[in-house]
């Protein structure tokens, strides 16, 4: 399969998303087959691309299994990292009505490492508070459209201009689950990303690649790109909520 490191990257990106105090929100479910990728389906070109994932189980929407989601890796390994997660708890997306909304949104992230909060898992550095691109959720499907090559926003950790270049040469397909590490203050430590599984087959239908790999995706359907009033949010950095602990 592709580096592990990276997968772990990709996956530690969306937990920092959802870092916070409700580390229970992030718990994995009995059934967790939405985890496991039957094929991913690549269209890109040199300024944007898209990503038709097909799962092996009903892609939850409703935040009931807990925090997770799934990465797109190119070429920029751990620099520049697409991810589509849902969590509820934590407000780190201006897609969010409030922090326990658990809307999938899109992010952009870099990834780094923790070895005292995450071991060898990767943790997130910094995560855009926008949500660059479209995904929707439908069933056994994620359906991840119009991403662009770059995008230059706030980081939603430290609320500082942020700008992450990916570039659309896709490397790996990704799934994952966040676990938030907090200190005895209940303070977040850490955001590390864990459970990273790549796809079973990954399929290139565009002009710029040709081949198969290994990644999976099955149906897709629930549109995030929703206009709120949280913009200032990104400026104290991401909001947190306990009203979920579970």
């Amino acid at each position: 399969m592709r580096n592990q490191t990276v997968l772990s990257s990709i996956s530690l990106l969306f937990l920092i998303l959802v870092g916070s105090p409700i580390a229970l929100v992030f718990a994995s479910t009995e059934s967790d087959d939405f985890l496991n990728i039957r094929e991913a389906t690549i269209d890109s070109d040199s300024d944007e691309m898209g990503a038709f994932l097909e799962t092996h189980g009903h892609i939850p929407t409703d935040g009931d299994d807990g925090a997770f989601g799934y990465g797109i890796l190119t070429t920029e390994g751990l620099d520049a990292v697409v991810v589509s997660t849902t969590h509820a708890g934590v407000l780190d997306s201006k897609e969010q009505d409030n922090a326990d909304d658990p809307v999938w949104h899109n992010h952009f992230v870099t990834l780094g490492t923790d070895s005292d909060n995450c071991g060898d898992d990767p943790a997130v550095k910094s995560i855009t508070f926008e949500s660059p691109g479209l995904v929707d959720i439908n069933d056994y499907n994620a359906d991840l459209t119009e991403i662009p090559a770059s995008f230059s926003g706030t980081d939603a950790l430290s609320g500082d201009d942020l700008t992450i270049e990916h570039g659309t040469d896709v490397d790996d397909v990704v799934s994952f689950r966040l676990a938030p590490q907090f200190n005895d203050d209940d303070e977040l430590e850490a955001v590390c990303v864990t459970d990273i599984q790549s796809a079973e087959n990954i399929v290139f239908d565009d002009k710029k690649n040709n081949g198969d790999s290994d990644d999976n995706s099955d149906e897709g359907g629930n549109n995030s790109n929703n206009d709120n009033d949280e913009d200032n949010i990104a400026t104290q950095g991401i909001g947190q909520s306990q009203s979920n602990l579970r």
